[in-house]
């Protein structure tokens, strides 16, 4: 993990088709009960996320940072509201991520990106009881880049994110960016995503990260900024 990376995901914008468009925000905003700020922006903890108009049916796979004592509250919260995705090899819809420490499930969002709701032991620990919120939410806690692995984690280094799991030497594989629980995955196209192996294409993210170093990176389809 890089020390110096001190990651937080402030504002993030993905790509929506106009067919999608309202569904979408009525999902994130009367579904979820996201604070809106306006019809195309929802804010998450730390995080505002916007849904902007685009070409063709962009999808994209994030995941929504739950407090690390909150994951079973969440997981009856979602699904109360949504289809949980199952594990191919379990059926089960909770994804046991041992080696991060960490729980996590999976659902759609009507524009077909792949949301999960993720929760690493220890981390943003509220000792909160109780029904969960989705205001509960601290933020974005991953987010997807598609394109050369490789490539893009060079592009990234000069704003302090470095990777710190996966692997950029092996073809195929994916890599983590930033700091656990605040990280860009960096996936080469046609790498299925978790958990309906769906192939991972690339879209245009525009993304504002906290830490320490500032500047901006255009990586592919990617513009990548920090403040």
């Amino acid at each position: 993990m890089c020390s110096d990376s001190a990651v937080e995901f402030l504002r993030v914008r993905l790509g929506v088709s106009a067919a999608s468009a309202a569904q979408v925000a009525d999902f994130y905003g009367a579904r979820l009960g996201l604070e809106q700020p306006n019809e195309a922006e929802f804010t998450i903890g730390a995080t505002e996320l916007e849904f902007a108009p685009s070409g063709g049916e962009a999808f994209y796979h994030f995941a929504l940072l739950v407090p690390g004592d909150r994951f079973d509250a969440a997981l009856d919260w979602a699904a109360e509201r949504v289809e949980l995705l199952p594990d191919p090899e379990s059926g089960e819809p909770v994804f046991d991520f041992s080696f991060w420490n960490a729980l996590a499930c999976y659902f759609h969002d009507p524009a077909g990106n792949i949301v999960e709701l993720i929760a690493h032991r220890r981390i943003g620990e509220t000792g909160a009881a109780g029904a969960f919120n989705g205001r509960d939410l601290l933020g974005l806690s991953e987010l997807g880049l598609v394109g050369d692995v490789k490539t893009m984690a060079r592009e990234l280094e000069p704003l302090a994110l470095r990777v710190w799991s996966g692997t950029v030497d092996e073809p195929g594989r994916l890599a983590f960016v930033g700091e656990q629980a605040k990280t860009l995955i960096l996936c080469p196209e046609g790498r299925g995503w978790l958990p309906t192996g769906r192939p991972a294409e690339p879209h245009p993210v525009d993304a504002l990260l906290s830490g320490p170093s500032k500047g901006q990176r255009f990586v592919g389809d990617h513009h990548i900024r920090r403040a």
